[in-house]
């Protein structure tokens, strides 16, 4: 086993991976406008749109914690090839509770969103239990195979839009036709990644249980994602108002193209597993302060032609959309430090006794718990000062906490990552890497186009001016622009 580790290569493997999510982007996109143009489209299409995002917020948000939560441990424990089959019976059991407590308040959530479908609002307890299965999957994979992760995240994508596509333009469905296509995308991906599972599956209720409690200390994380999402339902509670969510969703939607980057880190569990060389987090440093705030920079400049193809009326959502893009940006750098800290964490070992309340993991996510609290009070009371304001104005307020949030988060993961592992960041890299992105993006910002054509030269264009730059004041991109063209020329050979 220990053979199999060394062969993980943490660039190669986070490379790999986010390319094969950039080649499955225009199906994503398609996806996205699919459900955003034909769910709005609707008679009453704001209001249906509103209402299929606000479930799915509360869904992601609320009924899924059990599986994240047990998700990185899960992915911990495969990597140390401790036995985690009975980890596959837990989720199983626990997104089958999570699916009958949604089923439960499904009358009370029909009531306020104003939006009567009860068959579609009682299936998307499908979402919930596919998830459940494939969260379970992904988890193990990624501690052990993660090169599979990129593979089966592009199964996911054709076959969700492939099923969307039967279910609105054969069956005209509406949310219906989104939850049979999320449902067979997560189940897709659930069936692909078990065959390709190289862990130890024995089924070990011992180490099920273990990780349920130490898992306790990774949910504090999870409410703060419940506190975040709460801001939609107060807002909705504010204002009696869904227009204001359609706009907040529509820049959620497009600024969550960012996260793709964070495949960048796919191999970091299974590497740290490995060894606990500091090195190990300088060097995904590098490589996400150099890719990831590229693709950060393409998501700002093709932000508005983004938004006016889902509805022209979103356009004006481009503001709260680039808060968010740089909020999940932030995230992407907090994740790297989290993931670190969990696995140098002696409480959450699976063989260590010590109470993983006082481990150095739930320290850091009950701060950042309590300070999302000031966070989310930023975002109501803007909310409120702006109630009377245009839609798009509201949705900028709803993520200014968030943005705060995702700040603090960075700042501590980081300060405890460091002192645990004492690793200096790559200042001359990360500052390079934003300088290339101011310079990228300034131009843009006096043009406004839509035309799908005018956005690929656009996005060419941003890439070649991003890359040129970095090429030049990046000593890390050089290198690393270097080795792929090395690698090109040896394919074309």
């Amino acid at each position: 086993m220990k053979e199999e580790q060394q062969r993980i290569r943490l660039v190669y493997t986070g490379v790999r991976n986010l390319t094969l999510r950039i080649i499955t982007a225009p199906l994503s996109f398609i996806f996205t406008y699919l459900v955003a143009h034909y769910l709005s489209s609707l008679p009453n299409g704001e209001v249906v749109f509103a209402s299929w995002q606000s479930l799915y917020v509360l869904v992601m948000g609320y009924f899924t914690i059990p599986a994240d939560a047990f998700s990185l441990l899960s992915s911990r424990y495969a990597s140390e090839n401790k036995p985690v089959g009975g980890l596959i019976i837990i989720n199983l059991a626990s997104g089958s509770i999570a699916s009958l407590i949604y089923i439960l308040l499904v009358p009370y959530l029909i009531y306020s969103l104003h939006y009567v479908d009860y068959l579609a609002f009682y299936s998307v307890a499908l979402i919930i239990i596919s998830f459940y299965l494939y969260r379970i999957s992904y988890s193990i994979v990624r501690g052990k195979t993660p090169l599979v992760i990129g593979t089966t995240a592009l199964a996911f994508q054709i076959v969700r839009l492939v099923t969307v596509v039967i279910a609105f333009y054969i069956f005209h469905l509406s949310i219906l036709g989104v939850v049979y296509a999320y449902f067979a995308g997560y189940l897709t991906q659930t069936l692909l990644s078990i065959p390709r599972i190289k862990a130890n599956l024995k089924l070990d209720f011992r180490v099920a249980f273990a990780t349920v409690k130490k898992s306790l200390a990774t949910v504090i994380y999870y409410l703060q994602a419940i506190l975040e999402a709460t801001i939609v339902w107060i807002t909705i509670i504010l204002l009696h108002n869904d227009i204001p969510i359609a706009y907040f969703e529509s820049a959620l939607i497009v600024s969550n193209v960012v996260t793709w980057s964070f495949s960048l880190y796919d191999g970091l569990i299974a590497k740290l597993s490995e060894t606990k060389d500091p090195s190990i987090i300088v060097t995904s440093s590098r490589m996400y302060s150099f890719l990831s705030t590229l693709w950060l920079t393409l998501v700002i400049i093709e932000g508005e032609p983004l938004l006016y193809h889902i509805r022209r009326d979103y356009l004006t959502a481009i503001y709260a959309l680039i808060v968010l893009s740089i909020s999940n940006y932030l995230r992407g750098w907090y994740s790297i430090f989290y993931y670190s800290i969990v696995m140098i964490d002696k409480s959450l070992g699976l063989d260590e006794y010590e109470n993983p309340f006082k481990g150095i993991t739930a320290k850091l996510n009950f701060s950042n718990l309590l300070f999302s609290i000031i966070g989310i009070l930023v975002s109501v009371i803007a909310v409120y000062l702006l109630r009377n304001s245009p839609a798009y104005l509201i949705a900028l307020g709803m993520t200014i906490g968030i943005l705060i949030n995702s700040i603090w988060m960075l700042k501590t993961s980081y300060s405890i990552s460091r002192r645990e592992y004492n690793f200096k960041l790559p200042m001359r890299e990360i500052i390079s890497s934003a300088i290339s992105a101011i310079i990228t993006v300034l131009p843009f910002m006096f043009l406004h186009f839509v035309s799908y054509i005018t956005m690929l030269i656009y996005g060419i264009l941003a890439i070649l001016v991003f890359v040129g730059m970095s090429y030049l004041i990046n000593p890390y991109a050089k290198l690393f622009i270097k080795a792929l063209l090395r690698e090109l020329r040896k394919i074309h050979i």
